[in-house]
């Protein structure tokens, strides 16, 4: 179930059916973090079977990342065709929630960070832990939060992809980046410690920093003058 990046970081995978993407689980002394839940019920098996504390940072509010903390029905995106919730269904216990600015109409019970927030531990084998919430500028959602660990990795979801949008009238579709906050998140990346990023969705989820920016670069390189957007083929 888990694939491990170190002694005390691994992740569950993501799939395809249904979507859900990658739960970051990093191992302290007496809690366990995670970023983001997933969709599957592996994902939630394993939230069931954690002993001690819990404490979840949640990339961003989409239900492959979020969808055992939030409401759901039958018939709900994310479920397949013919599944069904269990009346007998109980949201996982946590210490603590770590959600981004505006979260809280999605998750009522969360921490909201406004800024960066650390949180100090030990790893199971008693070396220091620190790990950092960090507000992450993206297109993809306007409340995306990354998350440090140890300066050396970097758990960012979603938050490097684009935006997909839809014109109603016509049913055309397409993909985007906000110039702005392209911008932003490269500044940003460009001022972290860590050197290793970890991005959900993807087969080889961990690669290098200065790949990540080098790809946010080119696409940065294809802004229009007084396009505020730029439109991806």
């Amino acid at each position: 179930m888990l694939s491990e990046i170190n002694d005390y970081i691994s992740y569950i995978p993501s799939c395809e059916d249904p979507i859900s993407g990658d739960v970051g689980v990093i191992k302290g002394e007496k809690t366990t973090y995670l970023y983001d839940v997933g969709s599957t019920y592996e994902c939630l098996d394993f939230l069931y079977s954690l002993k001690g504390k819990m404490q979840i940072i949640i990339s961003h509010f989409h239900a492959d990342h979020t969808w055992w903390l939030t409401k759901h029905r039958k018939g709900d995106k994310g479920l397949k065709e013919g599944d069904e919730i269990s009346l007998t269904y109980e949201r996982p216990e946590f210490e603590k929630l770590f959600i981004g600015k505006g979260g809280e109409k999605y998750l009522k019970d969360g921490i909201i960070v406004r800024e960066k927030t650390v949180i100090n531990d030990r790893t199971p084998s008693g070396l220091p832990l620190k790990l950092e919430i960090i507000p992450m500028p993206s297109s993809h959602t306007k409340d995306a939060l990354a998350l440090s660990v140890n300066d050396e990795y970097l758990f960012m979801g979603d938050s490097t992809y684009c935006a997909y949008v839809e014109k109603g009238e016509t049913g055309e579709r397409w993909a985007e980046y906000n110039v702005q906050k392209l911008k932003e998140q490269i500044d940003l990346l460009k001022n972290l410690k860590p050197e290793n990023c970890i991005l959900s969705h993807e087969k080889h989820i961990v690669r290098p920093k200065k790949v990540v920016i080098r790809q946010l670069e080119a696409l940065y390189g294809k802004r229009e003058p007084g396009n505020n957007f730029i439109k991806i083929q």
